[in-house]
């Protein structure tokens, strides 16, 4: 029991230098604008939902397409 428990607290390696200062420019650009900032939290949360994505993703098409037909009905009605 005792291996098993210093095994289990052994710290994790660092990344590389090259891996971390491609993160911290990859991270500093997407700062600089706004949408990839959105786009990473919601890629982020959807990394924990990814057991249900087999239901989630056709839900989403589903709803994007309904969206888009709606808005262009709309649109349609206003230019008419």
């Amino acid at each position: 029991m005792a291996k098993r428990h210093q095994a289990e607290s052994a710290p994790e390696l660092p990344a590389p230098i090259w891996k971390r200062h491609a993160i911290s420019i990859i991270e500093s650009q997407i700062v600089r604008h706004p949408l990839l900032v959105q786009l990473r939290t919601i890629w982020r949360q959807l990394q924990g939902e990814r057991e249900i994505w087999p239901y989630l993703v056709p839900l989403l098409v589903l709803v994007s397409i309904r969206t888009y037909r709606a808005e262009r009905r709309k649109l349609r009605n206003q230019l008419s």
